[in-house]
């Protein structure tokens, strides 16, 4: 038994070791956006063509390196604003995996497998496209509730809540609209007070995620794991249902998704496509922002196409090649 709980807290720890720079790295970027990007910029970005703004909405995140839980709110005030609900919704989707921290994250934790990153960003920029999409005609009463359409439910002005602030952020920052003329040492103080809520947010999901990962594979009989890996359908769904559960941080879940090294590719891939657009964090930030409809297809479409395109992925690899 002491053998086990220390195989247990070698893995917890080296996957905490390995996702913590880039979780540091991604609330410093979210925290610096925050701050300097101001929301006639982003506005003035954003194309009003709601098809050419599904397929930017795609690629923002490059220039957006938001997370999945600061995007929400940016993307209410956004829709708000006159910025075509397809370019928004879009962009909400695509932005926390189509960004350059992200990106690096999942080549790192893969081992420099580029078809991973390949396929993580293709599959999620089909979910953004199809959501976007499908909102193309909505009006943004038709997206947002009363009060997030008008900005009361937002309560900090123009400026969206710190991203950790559902979870009870430790930052504590008061929004930048609140300071006159703030100068650049203040703008910097400012990010990093939201940088540091973000990461002390997402690093407490981390450790659980850790755990999990780490429980699973130290605890779990080996017997059930051999019935799970070997099952294609099984093991899609199983990890499907732990990205929504574990609600992740996209910055560092692709160690998460790595440590299951025995589980075949599209099952991994599953994880990390469902995790950033859908998981219990996520929906609870919907609630307050979206209508009961726009949930509903925000929940649907992402678990149908990541269920469809993950078992056919499987099935290719079984048929055509190695995992």
């Amino acid at each position: 038994m002491y053998e086990s709980f220390q195989i247990f807290a070698q893995i917890c720890v080296a996957i905490l070791l390995e996702a913590a720079p880039f979780l540091l790295l991604g609330a410093l970027a979210s925290g610096l956006f925050e701050v300097f990007a101001s929301r006639d910029w982003i506005e003035r970005l954003m194309p009003r063509s709601p098809l050419a703004g599904v397929l930017a909405g795609t690629v923002l995140g490059l220039m957006m390196p938001c997370c999945e839980c600061g995007i929400v709110p940016l993307v209410r005030r956004l829709i708000a604003k006159g910025v075509p609900p397809a370019t928004a919704m879009t962009f909400m989707l695509a932005g926390p995996v189509i960004n350059p921290v992200v990106l690096a994250s999942t080549f790192v934790a893969f081992q420099g497998d580029l078809t991973v990153v390949a396929l993580r960003c293709a599959l999620v920029a089909l979910i953004a496209a199809a959501v976007g999409f499908s909102l193309r005609n909505k009006s943004p009463e038709e997206i947002l509730l009363p009060a997030a359409a008008s900005g009361a439910a937002c309560g900090c002005g123009d400026e969206p809540a710190p991203a950790g602030a559902l979870f009870g952020s430790l930052a504590d920052a008061a929004p930048l609209s609140a300071l006159k003329g703030p100068s650049l040492r203040t703008r910097l103080d400012h990010a990093l007070r939201h940088a540091q809520g973000d990461f002390l947010d997402m690093f407490r999901i981390l450790i659980l995620g850790a755990m999990v990962a780490a429980a699973f594979k130290t605890f779990v009989p080996a017997g059930f794991v051999s019935m799970m890996q070997g099952d294609l359908m099984l093991s899609v769904v199983g990890m499907m249902g732990l990205a929504v559960l574990l609600s992740l941080c996209s910055q560092a879940d692709a160690f998460v998704a790595a440590s299951f090294s025995g589980f075949p590719l599209a099952a991994r891939l599953a994880f990390l496509a469902l995790g950033p657009v859908l998981d219990v964090k996520l929906v609870l930030m919907w609630q307050g922002a979206f209508r009961y409809k726009v949930i509903k297809l925000l929940a649907l479409v992402p678990m149908v196409l990541v269920f469809s395109a993950c078992m056919l992925l499987g099935a290719a690899l079984k048929l055509w090649g190695p995992q």
